[in-house]
């Protein structure tokens, strides 16, 4: 049976999705009820109702009102706090702001078209995408955006090109999640259109460089540096990495930050195995070749056990299924670090540990981006990155 998805609106004959009147569980977002909370609100401020230095309905009684929690209460008064509508004065309240957004900002994105170029398998809970496209949806929705949906496989793209290039509709911008070289080849059919890379892009945002569009990325050298750095406070001198594709840029970059922390201790990898995608099956396949080369044979025990710092969760899996082939055990005879802390990683056994970055995070401040892009058609590019930490499980002894 295939996986479910959540499927949103299709990017043709499908209907779109904008910040109109929705009903709960309409298209990706989590909380209809907390976006219905923050749309009365600005509502109100807006009609005048609540003026500048009124006091908002306190936390609690906004729960009872809306069937919320306290928590998601409080994440939705702190993101109109940063986009301005409201202030929090310690020990006293949350108040409307005294100068809230003029309408010029409001009616920049109001009714516009964002159109979202992505992987299908996005759609589907428990994907690593789905978190970010979900807090990313739900924060267009709220700009009152309308929101269409092209899942871009290699027989989908053609035609989704080729509406691009024939400027049909009224798309004021095109979103790429991980999907670098549509990216690329959209950008060369439609040069004047605006455009927000996510996760990946088809070159290096270097400063000073040439972007043409903004992009919201992870610290990904600084993710395989505190790779490193864990493995070696560990006590691991034999540290190996399995990665990506070669010339894909996350996986450069992750690798390279693991040089780095390896360099700071008079170290080189022990090995290294690139992988032909990011899944478990070819994960399985390099790691193989990569155990082979740490002269992991099987059932045998290594004098000194060696680490590896994978290039995301499911590569990860990948290994720990060849390592399971050749009967080595996790951590005592391999320890194993990931990437992205996707589901998967909380599931696998034992637990991997892992480098995670805040996606709901990631989808709010995508969302920011495409805000200040159509507020400001011709300003520079700009790149957000998204701050890693390492979650601490039971694959690394």
């Amino acid at each position: 049976m295939a996986a479910k998805t959540t499927a949103p609106a299709a990017f043709r004959g499908g209907r779109s999705r904008s910040g109109g009147a929705e009903s709960p569980g309409d298209g990706l977002s989590r909380s209809r009820a907390a976006a219905l909370m923050v749309q009365e609100l600005i509502a109100r401020i807006r009609a005048g109702e609540l003026q500048p230095g009124s006091l908002i309905m306190s936390g609690p009684a906004l729960s009872k009102r809306y069937g919320i929690s306290y928590q998601t209460v409080v994440r939705a008064l702190g993101e109109l706090v940063e986009r301005g509508w409201l202030v929090r004065q310690h020990g006293r309240g949350t108040f409307v702001a005294p100068h809230p957004p003029g309408e010029d900002a409001v009616k920049a994105a109001r009714n516009k078209t964002v159109l979202l170029a992505l992987d299908p398998r996005s759609l589907t809970r428990g994907r690593f995408g789905f978190a970010i496209v979900e807090a990313l949806d739900e924060a267009l929705v709220r700009e009152g955006l309308r929101v269409r949906y092209a899942p871009v496989s290699a027989a989908g793209e053609a035609v989704v090109l080729e509406e691009l290039s024939a400027g049909e509709g009224d798309l004021n911008l095109l979103i790429a999640f991980d999907r670098p070289a549509f990216l690329k080849r959209a950008l060369a059919k439609s040069p004047g259109l605006s455009a927000l890379a996510l996760h990946a892009v088809p070159e290096s945002p270097a400063p000073g460089g040439s972007l043409r569009y903004d992009a919201v990325l992870v610290e990904d050298h600084a993710g395989g540096f505190m790779a490193g750095a864990y493995l070696l406070k560990h006590g691991y001198k034999r540290i190996a990495f399995l990665g990506g594709p070669q010339d894909d840029l996350r996986a450069q970059d992750r690798f390279a930050g693991l040089k780095e922390a390896l360099a700071a201790d008079d170290l080189k990898p022990a090995a290294e195995a690139w992988a032909d995608g990011w899944d478990e099956q070819t994960g399985r396949i390099h790691a193989r070749a990569l155990l082979k080369k740490l002269g992991l044979e099987k059932s045998a025990r290594s004098a000194e056990a060696p680490a590896v710092f994978c290039g995301n969760d499911r590569l990860a899996h990948g290994l720990y299924d060849a390592a399971d082939e050749l009967m080595l055990q996790i951590p005592r005879d391999l320890s194993v670090i990931g990437f992205d802390d996707q589901e998967i990683a909380a599931q696998l056994k034992p637990p991997l540990t892992t480098v995670r970055f805040d996606r709901s995070e990631y989808g709010r401040q995508a969302a920011q981006l495409v805000k200040e892009r159509l507020a400001e058609p011709n300003r520079p590019p700009r790149v957000v990155r998204m701050p890693v930490q390492i979650v601490e499980r039971e694959s690394v002894k």
